[in-house]
Formats: C-alpha cells, structure tokens, sequence
C-alpha cells in the first residue's frame, strides 16, 4: 500500500449523489482503513503471526490477516460474524491486503480454523498488543482496574477443556446477565486509566471473582515486563480484599484500592466511628462534569487502620443518590416487620398459659427469635377466670369453681423518624480501602468510580449492535469468539485513547446534529469512521484510491488517528 499527493484540503459536509451502486465504489470503508493503518502502526499483523500458528497446507492466507478482518467485521457490522465472505467482497481489499487476496478466503472454515487457534493464544496475544499500544501512548504507571462479566450460552454444550494451558468450561455460575437457566462463558479485563485493554481472559462459567484475582496478578507477572506494574495501582471491587491476592499485589510493587466488603466486621467498625465522631465529614462535591439537581453528591471520613495486620487507609463515604436508592428499601423492611409481628402475635394470643411464669417466658422467646430490629414490643399478660366443671350438684348459694388462665398480648410502636434517619444515612454510606497511606478521599473516590472503565466495554461487547450471546457449536469457537470481542474492544479502546489524547487543550468536536464533545467515546469514533467512502479510479494503467464522503468532524477524527486522508492510495500492479 503506497501513499501519493492528493486531497490537500477538507471536503465540505454537503449532500452527495448516492452512488453506493457504483463498483468502484466502496460505501462505509473508514472503520477498515483506520484499523488497518493503527494495526501497522503496532505492528500488529507480525505479533499475531507469531503466536498463531499457520499451517500453509490448510491456508492460504495469514491468520494475522484473517483475525483482523473479524475485528474489523465486529467494529463495522450491525450484525456481525454473519455472512464474513459477501461482507469482503463490499470492501476495497487491494488497498488493504493486495490484489492476492479474494473475498472467498474469508470462508467459514478459514474463520472457524482462526477462532479455535485464539482460543488457545488469545490471552498472550491481547498482553502481548496491550503493551505495545500502551507504549505508542508513552504513558508512565497505570491505575488498573480490573472486573470481570458472564455471557450467556444458548444452546447445549458439553462440559470439556478448551485450550491446553487454561481449560475453560462452559457451566451454570452466578449469572450477571441475569439468566440462570442458561450455562455461560465468563471474561476477565484490565485497563489503564485511559480505557484501554492492557490484558483480558475468556474464564469458566462458573469462576469466582475472589479465586480469579490472586490467578489473574500472577499471570500479569507471567504475560508483562517485570518493572512494568512498579507503582502502578490495581483497583477493583470488594472481590479484591482477600489476603492473598492483596499478598501477590505487594509482590509485584504495586499499590491498591478496593471497597471494603459489608461482610466484614472492619466495615461496621468504620461506618460507626464516622457516625459517630465530632470530626465534621469532608465535602467532596461531585464527581460529574455537568452536575444535575439529582446528581450525587459525597462527603468523607478518613481513618488509619490495619488490614490482614498491614497499614491501610479507609474512606467511609456518604452519598446523597443512595439516600435515595435506600429509601424505598428501609421502609419496604419496616413494613414487613410489622407484618410479620402482627401475625406472630395473633398466633401467641391464641395460646393459654396455666401460670404468668410460663406466659412470660414464651413471650420473651418470641422476642428473641423473631428478630425484631425496628418497632419497640411492650407484651402484655392478660389473665381470665375460666369456670370448671365438677362432680355432682353445685350446693345452693356457692360461687362456680373457676380456673386462672393466662394469655400475651403485643403492643408495638413503630420507630421513631429519628431513627429512620439515622440508619437512612448510615445506610448511604460505602467504605473505600487502599495501601497507599498518602492517599486522600477525593483521588480514592475519583479512581474507584473510573471502575465503569470495565463495565462500559463490557456493555459495549454485549451490545445488541454486536453480540447478545454466543451461538456457535464447538466450545474452543466460543472461547475463540470471546476473545475476538476482547480484540475489537482493545481496537476501538486504543482508538479513543489516541483521539482523546489528541484533544487536550482543542476545541470540542462537532456533529453533524450539532452536539459537541470534548471526549468522543468509542461508539462516536466508530459511527464517524464508519461512513467514509473509498472510491476506485483508473487511468491508463494506473489505478489508486480515494477518499470521498468525509465530512468535516470525520477529518479531524482521521487527523487525530495520524490517518493519511490528504493521500490517496496506489496499486501498483507491477508490485
């Protein structure tokens, strides 16, 4: 692919006349020329040969080539990994690969063969790029955050081993996607501060987070350089704080932060002593860009203390959203109680007693074992005269024989608003802990909250514009596909990463709806490069291609990717 002097200036954002049925015309190619440029740019192609193996007799084609044409499918296609080969046949593949390669190469089994390969390298190769786009950033120590999601598997697949270094297998597990009737495949993901994808792993359906944590850090230690995670911080959430996964942080010099579990007395110690000090709670404001009237706003306690007997910094923190969210929870608990109290004491008012001893010490007992946490039980022995019967006539003018019986009565009163209030707030309150004892409340909260780093590229692989769940019949293939997932979130990270840097300290890009933006997402980026056409000329025996349909925000788009696109590219024939 030769580069030659052509467009010099912006083109305008004008209507032009459709001419998508014009072979040599190539509609909605910007997303592959700009990944195929970024994959030169990391030498991406020579890494993915390295670790796939190619056995020539089968293909004719790299699996280089091959799998970033799946990862350009999956950035482009509304539906992807459906009918690959018709798809290739819509692209300009001389500019991409060369006139040797046809869209037929593109087949099933060419795809199917790259997918089992990945299954078996896809973690060595996602470390492998992570380290290299990291570096084109020139970044220095990272803040890691680290999490983990489960896809679902609609259909029935036996339970065997997919790769010979990490089985993976497909099984029931505690479903995030809410669906426990279906057995599922689960992901494993870090990334820096930016967002980018520095490592990831496909993991059995049913892993736990704490278990996979210490596993995860020593294959980070394994897949990186050995200074590489010097002072960098690992963050995750309350599955992180486990004594040996914190163990193994320390060892490879890094520092971390997580959320204390509710589980732990420490937690319960630390939300008392913030209630309870004469210390007033540090104002933090909030966390948005543009606050609204209902966004969240976070105010702090800061304590030294010891976890696992080592120093640590904790952070109970009040937020505003959950005195909100917990509201509706607390007075659903409140209620319930007073249910639950009303039918015990109907019950208990049925039963007779013989002495006031015995209807006290049922009624105590009834206390304890009904757990009773918010109303305020005042029992109440009641006593009645019951007539017995005797042998023979009653003489004249003597009173009936009578026995006492003895019964309980509840009476209960419900809390006080005061108290409401108070376990409202208490409540609304979550406790950050980390090893750095330098750190402040504000940075804590900052770096914790920056977590959504995992959940958003999660939700962007589970996308409906992309794949809701696997269908595909070997377990190494669906293995293979999940990290294909992680691949095409690792392109379109590093892409966001590059226009976002590029930003910094330049106007807000505009759209054509007239929205701007200082930080283009990933799902902006790939709606922009998606509509730039590719047009095929011919004069005498030269052949080139140009860009055509590029719009003014999709130039400066290109520009930051450090895309030609004031060149035109040039088939030579001759080679």
């Amino acid at each position: 692919m030769a580069n030659y002097p052509g467009m010099n200036t912006p083109p305008s954002s004008t209507s032009v006349v459709d001419l998508s049925g014009d072979p040599n015309i190539f509609p909605n190619t910007g997303i592959a020329l700009a990944t195929r440029t970024l994959a030169d740019h990391v030498n991406w192609l020579a890494v993915v040969d390295q670790l796939l193996p190619w056995d020539s007799a089968r293909a004719r084609i790299a699996p280089s080539v091959v799998l970033l044409m799946l990862v350009i499918n999956v950035l482009t296609q509304h539906n992807p990994l459906y009918h690959v080969e018709l798809w290739a046949e819509s692209l300009p593949l001389p500019i991409l690969w060369g006139e040797g390669i046809t869209a037929h190469q593109f087949n099933d089994d060419a795809l199917g063969r790259v997918l089992e390969d990945l299954a078996d390298h896809g973690r060595t190769l996602l470390a492998t790029l992570g380290l290299r786009m990291r570096a084109v950033q020139d970044a220095g120590p990272a803040m890691l955050h680290t999490d983990t999601t489960a896809f679902a598997l609609c259909g029935d697949y036996p339970n065997q081993d997919t790769g010979p270094t990490a089985p993976v297998v497909l099984t029931w597990g505690h479903s995030k996607d809410h669906r426990p009737d279906l057995r599922q495949i689960m992901a494993g993901l870090t990334v820096d501060d930016a967002g980018c994808v520095l490592g990831g792993a496909m993991l059995s359906g049913n892993t736990s987070d704490r278990a996979w944590h210490p596993e995860w850090l020593d294959q980070l230690n394994k897949d990186f350089p050995d200074d590489f995670w010097k002072d960098s911080f690992y963050i995750a959430d309350s599955a992180l704080i486990a004594e040996l996964a914190l163990l193994k942080i320390r060892a490879l010099g890094m520092q971390w932060l997580g959320r204390l579990p509710a589980t732990f007395g420490l937690c319960d110690r630390l939300k008392d002593q913030a209630w309870a000090t004469e210390e007033p709670w540090e104002p933090l404001g909030t966390l948005a860009a543009k606050p609204k009237s209902a966004t969240a706003t976070y105010q702090a306690h800061t304590f030294d203390t010891t976890l696992y007997d080592q120093p640590a910094r904790a952070f109970v923190y009040h937020s505003s959203a959950l005195d909100k969210k917990k509201e509706h929870t607390l007075q659903r608990e409140i209620a319930r109680e007073a249910q639950s109290l009303e039918k015990t004491a109907k019950k208990l008012a049925k039963q007779v007693f013989h002495c006031a001893e015995d209807a006290t010490a049922a009624s105590e007992m009834r206390v304890q074992t009904a757990k009773i946490r918010w109303h305020t039980v005042t029992p109440a022995i009641g006593t009645q005269a019951v007539p017995v019967r005797t042998r023979g006539r009653q003489k004249a003018g003597t009173a009936p024989a009578t026995v006492t019986q003895y019964t309980v009565q509840w009476h209960w009163t419900a809390p006080t608003p005061e108290r409401v209030q108070a376990e409202r707030a208490r409540r609304a309150t979550f406790v950050l802990i980390t090893s750095q004892m330098t750190c402040d409340a504000q940075t804590a909260l900052h770096e914790y909250k920056a977590q959504d780093q995992d959940e958003h590229g999660f939700r962007w692989m589970k996308s409906p514009i992309h794949l809701s769940a696997f269908f595909l019949e070997k377990p190494t293939r669906i293995v293979g596909l999940g990290y294909l997932l992680l691949l095409a979130l690792q392109f379109a990270r590093f892409m966001r990463a590059m226009v976002r840097q590029a930003m910094v300290d330049q106007p807000p890009l505009e759209l054509p709806d007239h929205r701007k933006i200082v930080r283009p997402s990933e799902t902006v980026i790939l709606d922009a490069l998606r509509t730039v056409w590719v047009e095929r000329k011919e004069e005498e025996a030269m052949v080139w291609y140009q860009w055509t349909h590029v719009k003014p925000h999709v130039w400066r788009i290109l520009e930051m990717l450090q895309i030609p696109i004031q060149h035109r590219f040039q088939w030579d024939p001759s080679g």
